[in-house]
């Protein structure tokens, strides 16, 4: 069976592709929101004068304190990626508001947001709908690239305080909206998620370092909290805002803590080609492949763990957007696809060969970033695990 047929067959068997990519993160939602309720409900517990005096006020200087470092580091670590820029500017912005809003309540007496025993106005959820888009700035600027500039920033925040002045000046309650608002737009980079990765899979010959799976984990936690939101706004017990506040706190470490930890950062540089209208077909094509598989069997570039698209110059002289179309039109499959058919034949000949060999080894010279990552992916490609394929 040859390449092309190999990777319609691993195109077509989109169920079980989805159960490895997303049966985790699902997971994930359900662990995250057990804890949301859970801390919702010893959030009761709290004495209520402990919550107001000491953990609240804790909580606001902790997010000040986060963003000003953390908008440092991530400015020394953004290797000039607008994605990581974003985020940057997005903490900045959110000390900003954390002293304005400190400085109101402590200084003048006016709280924006309220921490009694009311139910939260449609201001105050104004004012989250302002600190959820700062929260989606990353993800956006990430999916949807150069997309994001100051003035659609102020757009995105915008009918916010549409429905704000709404729900003022109308007998109907108009809260819900507010509520719904930011989990639409995650959601709708969520949905962007897959058309990402197809973008980084027609690349790049490996995904572990993308942040496609970062994004997945940040998104997921904001719907949880989003959904949350609704029993603080239905709630009105003064300790309600706990679970929330250590909740984004700690994703802003995470993500912190991702960027700066990050050593593959060309991942996110999401430099988009202008697509180019490709010349008539070229009438070489099958000597290109011919040229192209020749050069995998006798060089095995794929056996690089860092081998992406740009590498097939070196035999084919097309620019990338030309390449990873080649790629699709010659095999019926991605960049991404195409290198892992390779890779796991070569360690199928491997353990063939060497049944005595210990994964690692088989991993390690079959191209794959580690020996999890090879289980996973053969597991997913073949059905069984290199264990069981090499048992049978």
């Amino acid at each position: 069976m040859n390449t092309s047929e190999n990777c319609t067959i691993k195109t077509q068997n989109r169920f079980r592709k989805f159960i490895f990519d997303y049966g985790n993160l699902i997971l994930f939602g359900f662990l995250l929101t057990g804890v949301v309720i859970a801390s919702h409900i010893l959030s009761r517990l709290i004495p209520v004068d402990t919550f107001e005096n000491l953990i609240s006020p804790l909580f606001h200087t902790a997010f000040f304190v986060v963003s000003v470092v953390g908008a440092i580091l991530v400015f020394r670590h953004s290797y000039d990626i607008p994605a990581r820029k974003a985020f940057a500017r997005s903490l900045v912005w959110w000390a900003v508001l954390e002293f304005v809003f400190f400085t109101l309540e402590k200084g003048f007496g006016i709280s924006t947001i309220v921490s009694g025993v009311q139910t939260i106005t449609s201001l105050d959820m104004v004012v989250r709908n302002v600190f959820a888009i700062l929260l989606l700035a990353y993800p956006m600027e990430v999916l949807y690239p150069k997309w994001l500039k100051w003035w659609r920033g102020l757009l995105l925040v915008l009918p916010a305080f549409l429905i704000w002045a709404l729900d003022k000046w109308s007998e109907v309650d108009l809260r819900a909206l507010l509520i719904v608002y930011p989990l639409i737009i995650a959601g709708i980079l969520f949905a962007h998620i897959r058309v990402y990765q197809e973008r980084c899979e027609d690349y790049y010959s490996s995904l572990e370092n993308s942040a496609m799976k970062w994004i997945d984990i940040y998104l997921m936690s904001l719907i949880v909290i989003g959904f949350s939101y609704f029993y603080l706004c239905f709630s009105s017990h003064p300790t309600r805002l706990f679970t929330q506040q250590w909740l984004i706190l700690a994703i802003l470490i995470y993500n912190i803590l991702q960027i700066v930890c990050r050593k593959a950062p060309w991942r996110e540089t999401n430099d988009v080609e202008v697509e180019v209208e490709p010349k008539e077909q070229d009438q070489h094509f099958l000597e290109s492949k011919a040229r192209l598989e020749a050069w995998m069997d006798k060089e095995k570039p794929y056996l690089n763990k860092d081998f992406c698209l740009v590498d097939l110059m070196e035999v084919l002289p097309m620019n990338r957007t030309y390449l990873s179309k080649f790629i699709n039109m010659e095999y019926g499959c991605s960049f991404y696809q195409f290198v892992t058919d390779y890779r796991i034949r070569e360690a199928k000949r491997l353990m063939e060969e060497n049944p005595t060999m210990q994964l690692q080894e088989v991993a390690d010279r079959s191209g794959f970033s580690s020996p999890t990552v090879f289980g996973r992916i053969f597991r997913r490609e073949t059905g069984m695990t290199p264990t069981d394929w090499i048992s049978r």
